[in-house]
């Protein structure tokens, strides 16, 4: 892995030359069909559209657990590279003595955390590809998600741990520093004054004497591990935005499931009200055609009632 130089945010990206087997297979472009062969009919269209739309689903499926690997061997490296440069770019500053060594080793300990934040931000962006990638919220993946979200953000939380540990020791050294830079200074006059150096005001070291360059060392040396301590703390307020973008991804997850689950609870209601309102409906239609044929027969009998009669009265007439 190659790293570019300078180490400002923004220019560093870990899995930009990566191939992804799977994207290549999708961007070839499909066979065109021979010239003169027959169009497909439109059951076959219906058919072959079933197909690729199970075809997308396996694809999507599979290049999301292919993203979640992805983000999982990013963070086995970056555990490696917080144990090991990290560690190591932060041992060199604690133990500088001079101040050529100290600007050196504050820039080596500036381009490892650069390096460390990139990827971090790499990592949440694949996360955030993996969530907007249709059928995220299948449960095939969606527990590898939940793994992998949680394995980022322990990493961070690890990567935070060891800053604040770092940034204690060195809000020490400032301190020692002041006090060899200023030896008649009282108590209240360290505090302020380290106070001041780390807020990046020089003046403070403003001294002469037979411990000018003693004092000039001291100076130097305080004034980059403020700087380092200045450059922690904006990264921890990075690091805890960071943080909670990443769990908020797995939080979006849920309102969609439950309205899903809400909206199939909803159906199913549906389903059984359109069932009774059907048979309600089918008993209402036979007793309907029941009530007819009582009013026929009514009718009938009726009729014959007054044949029978006109005919009875017919007869009377003619005797």
């Amino acid at each position: 892995m190659s790293y570019q130089q300078g180490g400002g945010y923004g220019q560093y990206n870990p899995y930009e030359q990566q191939s992804n087997p799977y994207q290549q297979q999708q961007q070839q472009p499909a066979a065109q069909p021979s010239y003169g062969a027959p169009a497909p009919t439109r059951y076959g269209d219906v058919e072959q559209g079933n197909g690729n739309y199970e075809m997308g689903s396996v694809n999507n499926t599979t290049n999301i657990l292919n993203k979640c690997r992805e983000i999982n061997d990013g963070i086995q490296e970056l555990r490696t590279k917080r144990e090991g440069r990290l560690a190591q770019a932060q041992h060199e500053l604690l133990d500088s003595s001079t101040g050529k060594e100290d600007k050196a080793a504050r820039q080596n300990l500036d381009y490892v955390e650069d390096d460390i934040n990139n990827t971090l931000r790499y990592l949440r962006d694949l996360l955030k590809k993996i969530k907007q990638t249709p059928g995220s919220g299948d449960s095939r993946v969606q527990t590898q998600i939940d793994v992998t979200s949680r394995n980022l953000r322990k990493e961070i939380e690890q990567y935070q741990k060891a800053q604040s540990e770092f940034q204690k020791r060195l809000q020490e050294q400032v301190r020692r520093r002041y006090e060899i830079a200023n030896p008649d200074a009282t108590p209240e006059q360290v505090d302020q004054g380290v106070q001041n150096v780390l807020l990046g005001q020089e003046q403070t070291f403003q001294s002469t004497g037979l411990r000018t360059r003693q004092a000039n060392d001291a100076r130097q040396a305080a004034l980059e591990r403020s700087t380092a301590i200045r450059k922690i703390e904006q990264d921890m307020i990075e690091l805890a935005r960071l943080y909670q973008e990443v769990a908020e991804l797995v939080q979006q997850q849920e309102p969609a499931v439950e309205q899903i689950n809400t909206g199939a609870h909803d159906v199913v209601e549906n389903v059984d009200n359109a069932n009774k309102q059907i048979d309600s409906a089918i008993v209402s239609a036979r007793n309907a055609r029941k009530w007819k044929w009582y009013i026929l027969l009514v009718i009938l009998i009726i009729i014959i009632i007054v044949v029978v009669v006109a005919v009875v009265v017919t007869e009377v007439n003619k005797k």
